[in-house]
């Protein structure tokens, strides 16, 4: 037993050791990830702990950002819903610590699994290790993308699962790859997800292509199809509600649910951008020296060249296995689909008749099963290639010798046409300043430059290596070993531009040091001055780049700004008709009483009120904080009712038409015609929570409530003394009721259902799973390979 243990201990020890050299600055230098995609949502993150802190439940409702919008099912917080994550909680690991760990996670994923498959210990590290530190999963780490990270390090694992279920046929196995699966889904990244389970249906085709006796496929696949049922019911707490609010997010906006083609497609991998895979700053390094089709990026899609060699020989030398040619399938198929738009037969097919698949967008991302199909193929190829240094290989790889050496030299002697020809190709950089630009410039060419010696340097090593081996030089231990060391190097001094740029790259850190980062979360003038306001309810502008910014939620300020890619899509609509919302006309029905911008604004229906700092993650600033002049409060009665025709655009309407706010309401789907006058009513009082609001009224015949919150029907429902009643959409925007004559009490209330029900599920998949996997299971046994 310790004999077999070693190798997976001395693997585990060694992704650890890599993964702190990696972020040494993380783990050893007091930094942290600092982009707004990490900043913004640690900011929602600690205002939701410390409502959940308040009211003794899950929070359901944020009021903080874009007037409000939900937490789960717009996949906000979910954190304590990742059971995995729940359980080493207890032992103080959360956080980036807890993310750190996804990446030893997924390398001893990869070493288990190309054990599985019968590869020797050194090959099957360098697979578990060319995944741990491809540069797509560094990224995700650094720019705030954790669920991304999180979410792919279970894809070896799930494999793994899958392929002992296929073979073994083993309830315990069937339940492994239930939790495998279950938890994949909790993490909440579910593109990530989407692109295993094509994995998995990409495994169970190749399996039925290779036939087996029909009894015993349809008996195995009966039991995997029921792993992953036995996964969607233990991650129904996250997907019950989720697939309900798709239809009403921004990310369904499309036909059919999903998302729009264009949308869909904005971040689509260009054919020729493929030569990052060579020349890793061949098109800029990210940041403003990308130059390439995508809108912007902030890594080079790289996997190591000594890796993609490998993975090259491993194709062609092992092809003769089935998982082989199933890495090679899958890295097909993925390539494919990353094109998007530029190459859309194969995206098409999919975002047309696959179920699901149009709801995603970012087609690029798909290359995060390119690079690990890449790095199980290196481990096949470190596998068989110092076997095989003979004969016509041999040739090979003295003509590839040869190659490298002449380009190497055509290169030094032809540098100027070279870098002429292709500093031709670059676009006009996207700034003003012509001295910057032309700075810009010189560190394209220079990227490219070092890409190439480099390439060529360890194109020459790796040559030379198999030169050596090939004359018995060099003992096979050795060479391998030396091959590990040299393909993990190639991937490392990428990594490291991505953890901790160097500054002549013109990318700046995007790490920083924790005191720093939590002095942006601490108060300062600005949101000192606004939460002492507590005379009644409003909101806050964020104007200009202050827009997406998330702090105010630390203080439980809410803002109609804010940050979120699965924001409502109705609000979408409305901030895209006005310009983020720069209309006075909307500030006023948002209950807006304050502006907030970091340069002067002339208007004489702001008032300055305060001037101060403003702390965030990327330094202080000067603030300026102007009063709303005629802002509405947040619920109000109205003598007028418009009934919206059939078709009309509401919000054009709200901001062209000449409507008094105060006093009309434009309402679809009203139970009138045309224009309708409601009797005079008064609000006496008014008390406003996340995820409950009363207001007591009195109104002396049947009269119209408008109430500035975002109308969601499916979770907010509204009661009058305690008889449901029908809530309609008001202004293009807000929730409005009509309200009897007399004293009543109006109780608007989120709906909680979905989760609480997802919650007994989840409870229910994971003691199904735990019972499985309870029936007896030799972990690491490598039991019988369906392939």
């Amino acid at each position: 037993m310790k004999k077999t243990m070693l190798p997976y201990i001395l693997s585990l020890f060694g992704y650890l050791f890599l993964t702190a050299i990696i972020f040494f600055p993380v783990l050893f230098q007091g930094l942290a990830p600092a982009t707004p995609d990490s900043v913004s949502p640690m900011a929602t993150s600690i205002a939701l702990d410390l409502l959940k802190e308040e009211i003794g439940r899950y929070p359901l409702w944020q009021p903080w950002s874009f007037s409000g919008m939900p937490t789960v099912e717009a996949f906000t917080y979910l954190n304590g819903l990742y059971y995995p994550g729940v359980l080493l909680g207890l032992f103080g690991i959360d956080g980036l610590l807890l993310q750190l760990l996804h990446f030893v996670f997924a390398g001893l994923g990869g070493f288990v699994l190309l054990r599985h498959v019968r590869l020797r210990d050194t090959a099957a590290f360098l697979g578990g290790a060319a995944f741990l530190m491809t540069p797509y999963m560094i990224t995700m780490f650094v720019y705030g993308h954790g669920s991304q990270l999180m979410t792919a390090a279970y894809m070896p694992w799930i494999l793994w699962a899958a392929l002992r279920l296929l073979g073994n046929m083993r309830p315990a196995d069937m339940g492994i790859l239930a939790l495998l699966l279950g938890f994949q889904l909790q993490r909440g990244h579910v593109q990530i997800v989407y692109y295993t389970w094509l994995l998995l249906i990409l495994l169970v085709l190749m399996t039925i292509v290779w036939g087996e006796p029909v009894l015993r496929y349809v008996r195995k696949y009966t039991m995997l199809f029921a792993a992953l049922g036995i996964a969607l019911i233990l991650s129904a707490v996250v997907y019950l509600p989720v697939f309900e609010y798709a239809p009403f997010s921004v990310r369904g906006a499309g036909s059919g649910g999903g998302a729009s083609y264009g949308y869909a497609t904005m971040w689509s991998m260009h054919p020729r951008e493929f030569i990052t895979y060579l020349l890793p700053g061949a098109v800029g390094f990210g940041g403003i020296t990308y130059w390439g089709e995508m809108p912007f990026t902030d890594y080079p899609n790289y996997a190591g060249l000594v890796v993609l060699l490998l993975a090259m020989a491993g194709f062609i030398l092992e092809r003769h296995q089935a998982f082989v040619r199933f890495l090679g399938v899958s890295l097909v198929l993925m390539v494919l689909l990353s094109f998007g738009k530029y190459f859309s037969p194969v995206y098409d097919l999919f975002y047309h008749t696959v179920p699901f698949f149009n709801r995603f967008r970012v087609p690029s991302m798909a290359l995060i099963v390119a690079s690990f199909d890449l790095a199980l193929l290196a481990g096949f190829g470190l596998n068989a290639v110092t076997k095989a240094l003979s004969g016509k290989w041999m040739y090979y790889l003295n003509i590839a010798m040869l190659v490298i050496a002449a380009s190497a030299l055509v290169f030094l002697i032809g540098q100027g046409l070279v870098g002429g020809f292709v500093q031709s190709l670059f676009p006009a950089p996207r700034v003003e300043n012509v001295e910057l630009a032309g700075l810009i410039d010189t560190v394209r060419w220079n990227l490219w430059k070092s890409s190439f010696f480099w390439m060529a340097g360890i194109g020459g090593l790796f040559a030379a290596l198999l030169w050596l081996r090939s004359k018995a030089l060099l003992g096979m231990a050795l060479t391998n070993a030396l091959l590990v060391i040299l393909a993990l190097a190639d991937i490392y001094i990428v990594d490291r531009q991505i953890v901790s740029p160097a500054p002549d790259t013109l990318r700046p850190s995007r790490l920083m040091e924790h005191h720093t980062l939590d002095m942006a979360f601490e108060e300062d003038d600005i949101t000192g001055y606004l939460s002492a306001d507590t005379t009644s309810a409003y909101r806050v502008y964020p104007a200009g780049n202050l827009f997406s910014e998330n702090k105010f939620s630390v203080f439980g300020i809410e803002s109609v700004g804010g940050y979120h890619p699965a924001k409502l899509r109705l609000y979408d609509e409305v901030l895209r008709a006005t310009n983020n919302l720069a209309s006075i006309k909307f500030l006023r029905l948002l209950n807006v009483r304050y502006v907030l911008s970091t340069l002067p604004i002339e208007d004489p229906q702001l008032d300055l009120v305060h001037q101060g700092e403003l702390r965030l993650a990327g330094g202080p600033s000067s603030a300026v904080l102007y009063r709303l002049a005629g802002t509405l409060p947040r619920a109000w009665f109205v003598r007028e009712g418009i009934a919206a025709d059939p078709g009309m655009n509401v919000v054009e309407s709200v901001l062209g038409g000449r409507y008094d706010a105060g006093q009309q309401a434009l309402v679809e789907k009203a139970p009138w015609r045309g224009k309708r006058t409601f009797g005079k009513a008064e609000i006496l009082s008014l008390s406003v929570g996340p995820e409950r609001i009363e207001v007591s009224v009195n109104a002396e015949e049947e009269a119209f409530l408008v109430l500035s919150e975002v109308f969601y029907p499916l979770r907010w429902k509204v009661s009058v003394d305690e008889q449901e009643e029908s809530m309609y959409r008001t202004n293009g925007l807000l929730r409005g009721v009509l309200v009897p004559e007399g004293k009543h009490d109006i109780v608007f209330s989120f709906d909680r259902g979905a989760f609480e029900n997802g919650k007994k599920l989840s409870f229910a998949g994971l003691a199904m799973a735990l019972v499985l996997v309870g029936t007896g299971l030799s972990a690491l046994q490598p039991g019988r390979n369906p392939l």
